[in-house]
């Protein structure tokens, strides 16, 4: 849904930015937090694989998959 430009222009008043950077700024937002819930995925496998409580697989495929919903999630934040 669209803003109208005297709703843009009192969004733009009161908070200080235009809507689209607003969007912008939510949106980068977001991918970071993905982009660290990715990260910390990964390392915690990695633990698992060097305690031993798993194997090489299951951290390859959580990579893999953690890799390709990141990949999903930017698609459609950008």
């Amino acid at each position: 849904m669209a803003l109208s430009s005297t709703q843009s222009t009192v969004f733009e008043a009161t908070v200080g930015h235009t809507p689209a950077d607003m969007s912008g700024t939510i949106a980068l937002m977001v991918g970071v937090a993905f982009f660290l819930w990715a990260a910390w995925v990964v390392l915690f496998r990695m633990q698992q694989w060097k305690k031993g409580t798993s194997d090489l697989n299951d951290l390859v495929w959580a990579t893999v998959r953690v890799g390709g919903l990141l990949l999903l999630v930017f698609v459609f934040i950008r």
